[in-house]
């Protein structure tokens, strides 16, 4: 069973987003759909399966999501940076953080 959402504020025609909140099963449960009409040039059939771009999201997920969102909204993004030296050290002029992974990341703003 699924349950319609309110549309994200102020993104009308085009631009609309809507919210399906649905169950995911036992290992994902509560989940969230985000959906989106395709832009006619993305759209490669003219089949309702091309019609739509969607992103479906456990509590999780949208949690971690929302949060790299706002950073974006806020001209604060983290740029992924895949070069840096053995020592651990950015390539370039930014500073960065070498996370547990072994990807550097930098911070901007």
């Amino acid at each position: 069973m699924s349950t319609q959402l309110r549309n994200v504020p102020n993104c009308r025609a085009q631009n609309e987003l809507t919210q399906t909140r649905f169950w995911g099963g036992a290992d994902r449960m509560t989940c969230l759909q985000v959906t989106q009409v395709k832009p006619k040039s993305e759209r490669t059939t003219s089949g309702s399966a091309d019609f739509f771009n969607h992103l479906s999201l456990t509590r999780h997920q949208a949690r971690r999501l929302a949060v790299e969102l706002m950073l974006f909204a806020e001209e604060r993004e983290v740029e992924e940076v895949e070069e840096f030296n053995a020592d651990g050290t950015l390539i370039g002029d930014g500073e960065g953080i070498l996370g547990d992974n072994g990807v550097m990341i930098q911070i901007r703003g």
